[in-house]
């Protein structure tokens, strides 16, 4: 099976061909998003980028450069102001690695912010105009690399929402393609289930050796368990009791594909499958989206059964429901019905046809996040962690 996609120099695949604007610091955010608006594209800004410690630093010079290098993006302009802590050659360094075409500008070298405008303007033109002249062409489907999520659960996420995408995942993965599962502070209660499909008895305890880290890590740095935050009280109004059935509901992405290894932010897919992607993070779903993006995803199929309007800056998100009511109240926002199966649609055909909708947005079908504009890019960190995935403890 094949997708019309974007063939990178590296080998990589990315069903979209965006052009970029990162900000390498707080300050220089505001230049960056007024590039941006200017030309059409998508910024990057965040509240990061100096007067970090080290190991937090290294957390978001890994997600700048991950941005860069995610193979939806075609081309990269790096907008720095000139003293932060984030070396802007270092980043565009190991962007240009893939061989796409990255520029830089430092808002103190050119003489100022409008200055440093004016040519971010007419790099990102020329940029717009070599992205442009790239074809999509024929790839297999084992290039492709999908995240799935799930946020703002209700009682029809676990019985429809989860379940479609647990159908759709075993489809990507019979067809040579890979998967990515992070929300691991959504697993406790069902983690056992998780290491048994564990392709092997190593991973398997990779996963339960996380899931008893991660419940020690709430107990020393909060002094509470993680039960006594999750659910949410959006959670709990919409139906769900304890993280054990939340956690039941959860792992229904995965479908019943083996798991073939737990990767910290930053390590690289070595074949095809199922990944458990450890990105413990403690808040909203814009981290996990992110830490899927990257992982190279490019591509995330995103259940909630309240409503979520959460995107990603490198990568599209096929918004489904498992709730029928949500789906008419918040179309606007949401591509994709699982809701069909509480009124009698079965799973595989549920499963089957998101399958199909996933393959006419890896050929170029524009999702509703892309059409509004939530263009996330939020940078997951917890820098009290011992096991610090893509920047350890020494």
């Amino acid at each position: 099976m094949t997708i019309n996609a974007f063939k990178r120099t590296d080998g990589k695949i990315g069903i979209r061909n965006y052009v970029i604007a990162i900000s390498m610091v707080s300050c220089s955010n505001t230049v960056t998003e007024r590039i941006a608006r200017a030309t059409g594209i998508i910024p990057i800004v965040h509240e990061q980028g100096c007067n970090e410690f080290e190991r937090d630093h290294q957390r978001t010079k890994l997600a700048l450069i991950a941005a860069g290098r995610n193979p939806n993006v075609g081309g990269v302009l790096l907008v720095g102001n000139g003293c932060e802590k984030t070396n802007i050659n270092e980043v565009q360094k190991a962007i240009a690695e893939t061989g796409k075409p990255v520029e830089s500008i430092l808002i103190q070298t050119e003489g100022g912010s409008p200055e440093a405008e004016a040519k971010g303007i007419s790099i990102v033109k020329k940029l717009k105009e070599q992205t442009d002249l790239e074809q999509r062409v024929k790839c297999p489907l084992s290039g492709l690399v999908v995240g799935v999520q799930c946020g703002g659960s209700d009682w029809t996420t676990a019985l429809s929402g989860n379940t479609a995408i647990g159908a759709m995942t075993d489809m990507v993965v019979r067809n040579g393609g890979s998967v990515l599962m992070s929300e691991v502070d959504g697993f406790p209660g069902s983690e056992h289930i998780v290491a048994s499909r564990a392709a092997t008895r190593k991973i398997g305890l990779q996963v339960l050796d996380m899931i008893s880290e991660l419940r020690a890590e709430y107990i020393e740095m909060y002094g509470q368990k993680i039960e006594e935050i999750n659910p949410t009280p959006g959670n709990k109004a919409g139906g769900i009791t304890t993280l054990v059935e939340k956690s039941m509901g959860n792992i229904k992405k995965m479908g019943t594909s083996p798991v073939q290894g737990v990767l910290k932010l930053g390590d690289p897919i070595t074949h095809p499958g199922l990944w458990v992607v450890d990105n413990r993070t403690q808040g909203p779903d814009p981290f996990n989206l992110t830490g899927l993006a990257m992982e190279g995803a490019v591509v995330t199929v995103f259940s909630t059964g309240r409503g979520s309007p959460v995107g990603n800056a490198v990568m599209p998100t096929l918004k489904l429901t498992g709730n029928p009511e949500t789906f008419q109240k918040l179309g606007s926002i949401t591509d994709f019905n699982a809701g069909v199966i509480l009124e009698g649609t079965s799973i595989p055909e549920t499963g089957e046809r998101l399958f199909e909708m996933l393959l006419e947005i890896a050929n170029g079908k524009t999702t509703k996040s892309e059409i509004n504009g939530d263009f996330e890019y939020t940078i997951p960190r917890e820098s009290a962690r011992k096991n610090y995935g893509g920047c350890p403890r020494e």
